[in-house]
């Protein structure tokens, strides 16, 4: 039997062992929602997306139990509310960093208007009054109101919007039945579903707006040294060349690291 003295001097020496001991037996679970090509299921079942493919390497670097699973937008909303998914996919925004933690970003995108080949877009002002196409509500119906904002700053007539439910080949396919004029969506999305349903030659016109997917940490059940670790495991591999493939799969760039000062994005490095 050990005796009560030595009891408390295991515990007190327990205490302080440095704090990124214990983080590192820590386990993740990780939860992303339909959104090709970021995250979606395949026709199997099965976690495809640049974002999942990313996350699966930093995974297998992990000194824990490391896990990702797709589910529906609001389920994968509710575990993470709820603590039972430590991470969740989101872009990252100024308000949402108040209350958690980031990942560096794995993806940068953006959004834009697409048209068809007969309507060449150069210039948001050759908008005015037409139809667009977005998914909503939704960030990127917000992000077309800040659109709706500079045309009226131009005096000219507002965009006219055709709201869609959801964000998958619906808008894309009414597009190509000239159902309106234009769509905006992410570009990377636009330009998934348009070769899933054989649409080619668009005109492409970027919104000029900057997008950061990353792997949010609710802060009230994740502490920032397991999110540095993430972010770590993150950087090591991408210096080393490691997650290249990945995002030459999915014709996107490796993320530049931000030169600011991470800690006031909430991104623990």
């Amino acid at each position: 039997m050990i005796p009560p003295g030595i009891k408390m001097l295991f515990v007190i020496m327990l205490l302080q062992l440095p704090f990124h001991s214990w983080s590192n037996s820590s386990n993740l679970n990780i939860v992303y929602h339909d959104f090709a090509p970021f995250s979606y299921q395949d026709n199997q079942g099965q976690a495809q997306g640049i974002l999942v493919e990313l996350t699966q390497a930093v995974c297998q670097q992990w000194p824990g139990q490391c896990d990702i699973a797709i589910r529906p937008y609001r389920r994968a909303i509710h575990l993470f509310a709820s603590g039972e998914a430590k991470g969740i996919f989101l872009g990252w925004n100024r308000e949402r960093a108040e209350t958690m933690w980031f990942s560096l970003p794995l993806v940068q995108t953006e959004y834009g208007f697409y048209t068809l080949k007969d309507f060449p877009l150069t210039q948001l002002s050759q908008l005015a009054g037409k139809i667009i196409g977005v998914y909503g509500p939704s960030n990127t119906y917000s992000s077309l109101m800040l659109q709706q904002d500079k045309i009226k700053r131009l005096s000219l007539p507002p965009l006219l919007t055709d709201i869609y439910p959801q964000g998958d080949d619906l808008p894309m396919r009414m597009l190509q039945k000239r159902r309106f004029d234009a769509y905006y969506v992410n570009k990377d999305v636009g330009r998934f579903y348009a070769r899933q349903i054989g649409l080619s030659e668009l005109h492409y016109l970027s919104a000029d707006r900057e997008i950061l997917y990353c792997v949010a940490f609710n802060k009230a059940v994740t502490n920032s040294e397991t999110v540095r670790q993430f972010n770590h495991l993150f950087v090591k591999l991408l210096q080393q060349g490691r997650l290249d493939k990945i995002y030459q799969k999915y014709e996107m760039q490796p993320i530049r690291l931000p030169e600011e000062d991470l800690a006031a994005k909430s991104m623990p490095y």
